[in-house]
């Protein structure tokens, strides 16, 4: 098994913890930097660091789901990862 595959195992085990899953756990599951995660989805290395900071993303059902798909989530995961965050303004 090479480093990658340990890596994406180790992110997708059961948390033992009550930690609350986060917009960094999610992103850190697919092996992505910021910048690199922002260019797979077409946003700016900033909108990353503003959700991983307290900003919640806004979008379609469509762009949610292209979301799920990039952070490799269910739809129930990125709810909790972004529960309980302040929503953007516009």
């Amino acid at each position: 098994m090479d480093i990658f595959a340990l890596q994406v195992f180790y992110y997708n085990m059961p948390k033992e913890s009550n930690k609350r899953l986060t917009p960094a756990d999610l992103r850190q599951r697919t092996g992505l930097t910021q910048v690199h995660f922002a260019i797979s989805i077409g946003k700016s290395p900033s909108t990353i660091a503003k959700w991983e900071a307290g900003n919640v993303p806004k979008g379609t059902p469509s762009e949610i789901k292209r979301l799920c798909e990039a952070y490799k989530c269910t739809l129930d995961e990125l709810i909790e990862a972004f529960e309980g965050i302040e929503t953007e303004t516009e």
